[in-house]
């Protein structure tokens, strides 16, 4: 994703139809890209959006990737857009902000029913989900409270599940200067989340969505990418729960890869093991020896010369 069209310019797009789809794909056939984001769509026509997009792939080839600001909490008109686009057009999951906002602020919320109402949990691959951006930001106009204890818990529900194509928001990597400063969120541990996916996110999908303050999941690995993990999240005190991870781990030795549980897990001769995360907190548990776990706990955040 790597441009906005203002509403101005999505106007004078719109008075010139060819020229400006001409112009679009000239643009982006001389960059390396195959995304673009369009801002405030409800400003654009869906006759004009669905033009542009066979005008993409016919002058440079399918597969791109389209995603739209379409800030809406209404379910039904998010996916009645993506139905009228093709499900060419992927949308921000607005209802699941403010699911995160709202489990975030009440006390022994249930976990469980955190993708009731969102885009992730009826359009899976049509849905950009996301924790905060630069409009849902603390004082900004669309601001969506999310309790710091819950943004590690977020973040891992986003970047760590099958479903859902992540966008991580720059203030939570690197903090935010200016009148209301902030420091990175999580404290400092969304880029090894963001490690962790590219790692170990892959493969078959486990849900273990049943009790309403810890919830967890596993990912069972693939050919190719045979680690997987195991995540456990808690809103309230510290917790634990049996999950599989595939007989073919058994024997091994599990450690949280954020570091806030101590100690290892052994993987039991069925495949299965008991993951703890402390209180209100989150674990991310992966083989001790998986490859690449040399590489967290390395990213450098210091944009700002502090």
């Amino acid at each position: 994703m790597i441009t906005s069209c203002s509403p101005i310019l999505t106007t004078l797009i719109q008075k010139s139809k060819p020229t400006s789809k001409l112009g679009v794909s000239g643009s982006v056939a001389k960059l390396p890209i195959k995304g673009i984001r369009f801002d405030a769509i409800k400003h654009y026509s869906e006759e004009f959006l669905q033009s542009l997009v066979e005008h993409l792939d016919d002058r440079i080839g399918p597969g791109w990737f389209l995603v739209g600001e379409f800030w809406q909490d209404s379910l039904d008109a998010m996916t009645t857009y993506i139905r009228n686009m093709q499900h060419k057009f992927s949308l921000f999951d607005a209802p699941l902000v403010y699911n995160f906002s709202s489990i975030s602020s009440t006390e022994n919320a249930d976990l469980t029913k955190v993708f009731e109402g969102t885009l992730v949990g009826a359009e899976p691959v049509n849905a950009v989900t996301l924790v905060m951006n630069h409009d849902t930001q603390p004082y900004q106009a669309l601001a969506a409270d999310i309790q710091p204890f819950f943004k590690p818990l977020a973040y891992c529900l986003i970047l760590l599940r099958a479903e859902g194509y992540p966008c991580v928001f720059f203030g939570d990597v690197y903090g935010i200067k200016g009148d209301h400063p902030l420091p990175p969120s999580c404290g400092g541990k969304v880029p090894d989340l963001c490690l962790a996916r590219r790692l170990y996110a892959y493969g078959e999908q486990l849900d273990y969505f049943d009790f309403p303050q810890c919830i967890g999941w596993t990912r069972l690995g693939t050919w190719d990418r045979p680690s997987g993990l195991a995540c456990v999240m808690s809103n309230a005190g510290p917790n634990e729960k049996w999950m599989y991870v595939g007989r073919e781990h058994r024997g091994e030795l599990w450690t949280d890869i954020l570091g806030w549980e101590q100690g290892q897990i052994t993987i039991n001769d069925d495949g299965w093991g008991c993951f703890t995360c402390g209180s209100v907190s989150v674990a991310v548990w992966v083989n001790g020896s998986a490859e690449g776990r040399d590489q967290l706990g390395k990213f450098d955040a210091d944009i700002y010369g502090r």
